[in-house]
């Protein structure tokens, strides 16, 4: 009996720590300086297009049907700041999602 609970309570302890090493409980925001250089800083803002979800779309195929020069990881990361409600989810059918696009290489730095 006493393998039984020592077997369970390592399951449970492993579960913490895989859920705490996936989704993380420390912000991560405290582990980055924010250094702002001095001069012109550009922000490129990436462009957005609405898209509505039709059956079977995944974020992946919404993404072949609007290619983009924007490279997959990074395309990734923008689609979920864009869409935080669909990190752990896909999303439903008739829901209006926003898809990164590059933004313009227009210089507003003069």
């Amino acid at each position: 009996m006493r393998i039984f609970l020592a077997a369970i309570a390592i399951l449970i302890i492993s579960y913490f720590i895989r859920t705490d090493l996936q989704e993380g409980t420390i912000s991560k925001a405290a582990f980055y300086s924010e250094d702002t250089p001095t001069g012109c800083t550009e922000t490129a803002e990436p462009d957005v297009i609405p898209v509505t979800v039709v059956e079977g779309d995944t974020v992946r195929s919404l993404f072949a049907l609007y290619p983009d020069e924007m490279d997959l990881l990074t395309r990734l990361s923008e689609f979920y700041k864009l869409n935080p409600h669909l990190k752990n989810q896909q999303p439903a059918i008739g829901e209006t999602v926003f898809l990164p696009l590059s933004p313009d290489t227009g210089n507003s730095c003069g």
